[in-house]
This record gives structure tokens, C-alpha cells and sequence, in this order.
């Protein structure tokens, strides 16, 4: 079971033609050092998600996708910060915005289950610029390229 002081999960996801597709989600785990700044690369996924999938669904799957990484291999952490740069969904998770769409309740509800099972003592969430998603937006834009079902690394 792998333990870290505090690790950074980027996520993004892609919907050309937003939302009649194709669509793809990525993600990048990494682990902050002690200065707060990002140190290693740890891991990274993306999956294609075919047609008929919004930027918001894609960008959902993609934490999801980056959170059941977390839980399936036992990584547990002290403080997790979650980086994206969809403000709507960061909003979201922090509460600030209400989750209406019922397109989006079943995902905000998986990733909030996924969350739940992440073994940490904080979680914080920040919407960032895009172009401080650039890795997670690239595995994204893969997963559609490639059209592959799922890939990740450790």
C-alpha cells in the first residue's frame, strides 16, 4: 500500500462537437514535494468514450477514472489536491454550484462515491488554467485519436 505525504490529481476530458462526440478523459497523478510543488510522475490513464458524451461527462469520467486508480491500487496520502480545469465541475464538487443536469448527476454521484473511498485526511479541490491541464488534456485528446478503450501506467 503505497503512502505519500500529499499527491496531485489532474483531470480533463474532450468532446469534439461538443456533445455528439467522439470523446476521451485523462489523467495524471503526481506527488508534491515539500515545497508544494509538483515532483514525480506516478501515473497516468485515459480511456475513450465513444459518441454522445459532453465535455462535462468526459471531464467527469476523467476523475473518476484517475480516483478509481487511487482506490483500486491502495494509495493512500495525506492531503489530495484534485486539479482541473472545468471550473464547472470544480464548483460542483466544492458545492458551490448546484449539480442540476440530470446528463451529470450519475457521474458527480460516481465520482463522490469514488472520493469516499480515497484514503486520505483531506482532499482539495482547484480549477486551474488549461494550459496547467496540459498532460491530462493531452491523454484526453489521445484516447479519442486512438479510440482505445482504456490505458493507464504506473
Amino acid at each position: 500500500m503505497p503512502h505519500y505525504h500529499r499527491l496531485v490529481l489532474y483531470f480533463d476530458g474532450a468532446s469534439r462537437r461538443n456533445p455528439r462526440g467522439p470523446a476521451g478523459c485523462g489523467w495524471v497523478l503526481r506527488e508534491m514535494d515539500d515545497h508544494g510543488t509538483d515532483h514525480r510522475q506516478l501515473a497516468w490513464g485515459y480511456q475513450y468514450l465513444g459518441h454522445n458524451v459532453s465535455c462535462n461527462q468526459a471531464e467527469y469520467s476523467g476523475l473518476e477514472l484517475g480516483l478509481d486508480f487511487l482506490n483500486d491500487n491502495c494509495y493512500s496520502c495525506h492531503g489530495l489536491y484534485i486539479r482541473g480545469d472545468s471550473e464547472i465541475v470544480i464548483n460542483q464538487l466544492e458545492g458551490v454550484y448546484e449539480v442540476r443536469s440530470n446528463n451529470i448527476i450519475p457521474y458527480y454521484n460516481d465520482v463522490m462515491q469514488s472520493i469516499r473511498g480515497v484514503d486520505s485526511n483531506f482532499i482539495k479541490y482547484t480549477h486551474i488554467p488549461r494550459s496547467k491541464n496540459w498532460q491530462a488534456d493531452r491523454f484526453a485528446n489521445i484516447a479519442i485519436d486512438h479510440e482505445q478503450s482504456e490505458n493507464f501506467e504506473a
